[in-house]
């Protein structure tokens, strides 16, 4: 059987030579079937180049909503930080005021131990460190250099004198190395190591005033050595039987125990 023959015949405008082609009925199904390869190539293509764009789009609004999501959890994680902060300023000022009602001071002193000092006003250190030197400098009333009422060290009470419990002191939580002022003038009649009260420094002011300093971390006066008042004597350590860094402070007048805080600003 003969295959078909298609003629095609090409007649220029100018009267010119007609042109005669024929073409095999095979070769146009060949021709027919390469178009309709080349189509159906060209969908596909422009299928998964829309699926592309659409990835990388979609990729673009993951990464902008993750870049979102971290800012928040950043401001979370902030927001913790400063709420963790004022419980523990609550505390402290529970404590302070004797509105916490816990009596077990390795509790308190646990819990101030933790989150202490997570916020110090610059202000208030450079204040407190002003009226220390200002007594350094002040030598008209030589009387009132002599008392001791002004704090031993920039930090928070503890625990609270209390006789009951045979606690004739004061204790102050601070910083390991926080520096422990004189709180009046005199000399240095004690410094070195007192069993449980560990490195101590005991000051005499010539009035019948005695003050002590214990569980120092170091001592950076000598004995018999003459101290002003507001001048740092040593740092604030946990040596001696002691359940964390602080300064346990005591006043004695005429060799009696005085509660620290009845002289504190006096």
């Amino acid at each position: 059987m003969k295959h078909k023959l298609y003629t095609i015949q090409v007649i220029p405008p100018d009267s010119g030579k007609t042109k005669i082609y024929k073409i095999h009925t095979i070769t146009w199904k060949i021709f027919f079937w390469l178009l309709v390869i080349i189509v159906l190539f060209s969908l596909v293509l422009a299928y998964k180049m829309a699926e592309i764009n659409t990835l990388i789009i979609t990729s673009k609004q993951i990464k902008f909503q993750n870049e979102k999501l971290i800012e928040k959890q950043n401001e979370y994680a902030l927001y913790f930080e400063q709420l963790d902060s004022i419980y523990s300023i609550e505390n402290k000022i529970q404590n302070i005021l004797q509105t916490y009602y816990e009596n077990d001071s390795n509790k308190i002193n646990s819990i101030l131990e933790k989150n202490k000092f997570n916020h110090i006003s610059s202000s208030k250190v450079k204040l407190d460190v002003e009226g220390l030197e200002g007594w350094q400098e002040n030598t008209q009333n030589k009387d009132m250099d002599k008392i001791p009422n002004i704090l031993p060290v920039i930090g928070i009470i503890s625990k609270k004198y209390s006789e009951e419990d045979s606690h004739y002191g004061t204790d102050f939580a601070a910083n390991q190395g926080d520096p422990i002022f004189a709180t009046a003038s005199g000399s240095v009649i004690f410094a070195g190591n007192k069993d449980d009260l560990g490195l101590t420094i005991i000051l005499d002011h010539g009035n019948g005033y005695q003050s002590s300093y214990s569980h120092l971390q170091r001592i950076s006066v000598r004995k018999k050595a003459i101290i002003k008042k507001g001048e740092v004597i040593g740092f604030v350590g946990s040596t001696g039987n002691s359940t964390g860094p602080h300064l346990h402070y005591e006043i004695t007048l005429q060799k009696q125990y005085l509660d620290p805080e009845t002289l504190f600003n006096e």
